[in-house]
Formats: C-alpha cells, structure tokens, sequence
C-alpha cells in the first residue's frame, strides 16, 4: 500500500485482496430472502483452539429484540500495528483506549432483515467490491453458491456496505435509546488481541501450520460464511474477530494513519471515500487473518465477503 488518501473515487488504494471473483448480484428479492431465512448447512470440523488463556467473563448486555449481545471490554494500552509490511500496519505504536462494548458477534442476517424490515437499512445488495455501477446476474454467481450460508438467520450478513453499515447503527439506536456505531480501528485491533498485550491473540494465521488458525479462512470454510459462534472466542469472549467476514469498521483509511495517530483514542477522519476494513475472511488466505492486518473498500463497497459489528457507546 503506497498512495496517499483518496479523495475521490477514481483514485484509491489498493483493494481487499480476494481468492477468486466474485460475481454480483442485484436487489430485486433479497428482501424477501432476508425475511423468509433458511436452515443452515452443514460446517466442516473447526481448527484448534487458541493458545492465549482466557479472561474472566466480561459484563454484558443483551437486546432482546434483535438478539445482539455486548461485552464491556476494559480498555487500556497496547501496541498497536505490526512491523511486517505485507500488513500495512507500519510503524508499531503505543495506544490507549478507553472502556467500550463491542458486539460479541457480526451483525446476523436475521438482526439486518429487521432493519430492512422497518424500511430503515437498504437490502443487501450481490454486488462486486469495485464493481460499483454493474451488475453482474450470469451463471457464475458466487452469491447463489454459498448456499444456505447466504440467508441463514446466524449467519453474518454480507453484501453490506459501509453506509448500510451505519443505517443499522441508526436504527438501532432509535429501538433501544442507547448510542450504537462501528468501532474504531484502534478499538477493533485491541479487541481482537485479547487483552494479552503486545503478544499474538492465539488466534493469527500461522502460514506453515492453518490447521491452528481459529477463524474461517479459504483453507477451511468450504466457500461459504459459517455461523456465529461456531469457533472459540478469543481471550476477551469475541467471535470470529479473525475470518468469517471483513468487518467495516468507522476509520477513513489513511496509509500514513499511524505515523499521526494520538495515543489517546486515536480515529481517523478525512475526506474520503475509503474506509478500513479488518479480520479477513472465509474467501481469503491465511495470512489476512492476523490482528494488525489493514483492508479497505470504499463507501459503498458491497460483497459476499464483507460485514460489520457494531461498538456500543458506554
């Protein structure tokens, strides 16, 4: 990753690195889809459990209305980034946070068919990333090949871009009165470290040994998104923080965000249209799944790879 910031869509940086193409698709009928669920498929035998020990449980809430439950992680400091430029996370620098809740899971498919349901939230939409202004409906849909995985109500919903991302964000903070949004770049890499400090969750690919990676990745997911929770949790009690899908998550993308981030809380906000993006997924190779690796996609990005989960103010 060598440009500067977008700031426009014609120029960018580059995008999330995929295994294969995959076709779109249009919106006529998601809805109906969303609505009407399937039963899930069956999973393949899930990889070995992390090498980091678990913390205690952390305090919770739960809507019960969509089913989203949210774990009040502690905050402090750690290291952030990697030194490994294949991770574009350059240079390592020491960040605190404050406490914040994040989502145990992706945001399902049943919890968005609620939001598209009030009207509030667009459908998904079966669209390339980078494919923005066509359709693509031929034999070769990659969509319809997953599946019982696309619509299965435990299943992270996918085909959602950054801006439906933040719909839902909006809706559900009308349902519930409390403030909800993606979390910041810097939240989402200390949660998805596991409050284990500067060293690896147990959970980051290890290329020569994927039979111990613990997310959905390529190698093991059978082409598809798996349900949540079907893996172990990191240390902090989180699912799939690594692989099942991208997460968007509220950060513009900036090359250069981490030679000007603050120690404190650090976000970065610019005028563009590139958004971060982070964990990898069941359609990419091992070594996206790793705490401090950086994807991007624009705005209005969607694909069957990519979807959210969504940080509550405290």
């Amino acid at each position: 990753m060598t440009r500067n910031t977008p700031t426009s869509r014609q120029n960018g940086p580059p995008r999330r690195l995929r295994s294969r193409l995959a076709p779109g698709w249009a919106a006529c009928g998601i809805l109906a889809l969303f609505l009407a669920g399937a039963a899930q498929g069956a999973d393949l035998p899930p990889p070995a459990l992390p090498s980091a020990e678990a913390s205690p449980p952390l305090e919770s809430w739960r809507d019960e209305g969509t089913g989203l439950t949210f774990l009040r992680l502690p905050g402090g400091c750690f290291s952030m980034g990697a030194a490994d430029p294949a991770l574009g996370a350059r240079p390592v620098h020491r960040v605190c946070l404050p406490p914040f809740w994040l989502s145990r899971h992706e945001t399902g498919n049943a919890p968005y068919a609620q939001c598209v349901a009030d009207k509030a939230c667009p459908a998904p939409e079966r669209r390339d990333s980078g494919i923005n202004e066509h359709f693509r409906t031929g034999d070769e849909d990659h969509y319809d090949a997953m599946g019982d995985a696309l619509e299965a109500p435990n299943h992270p919903v996918v085909g959602v871009s950054w801006s439906d991302a933040q719909q839902f964000a909006q809706w559900l903070s009308r349902r519930t009165g409390k403030k909800f949004r993606l979390p910041t770049e810097a939240e989402w890499e200390y949660a998805c470290r596991g409050g284990v400090g500067d060293a690896p969750s147990g959970q980051e690919a290890a290329p020569d040994a994927p039979e111990k990676i613990v997310g959905w990745f390529a190698g093991n997911s059978d082409h598809k998104t798996h349900p949540a929770g079907s893996l172990p949790a990191n240390p902090h009690g989180l699912h799939d923080m690594l692989g099942n899908v991208w997460e968007w998550v509220q950060d513009h993308y900036d090359v250069e965000a981490y030679a000007h981030h603050p120690e404190h809380a650090p976000m970065i906000v610019r005028e563009s249209y590139f958004h971060v993006t982070r964990g990898g997924s069941w359609s990419g190779p091992a070594n996206r799944l790793h705490c401090a690796y950086r994807g991007v996609g624009e705005d209005r990005d969607r694909d069957d790879n990519l979807g959210f989960r969504l940080a509550m103010e405290p």
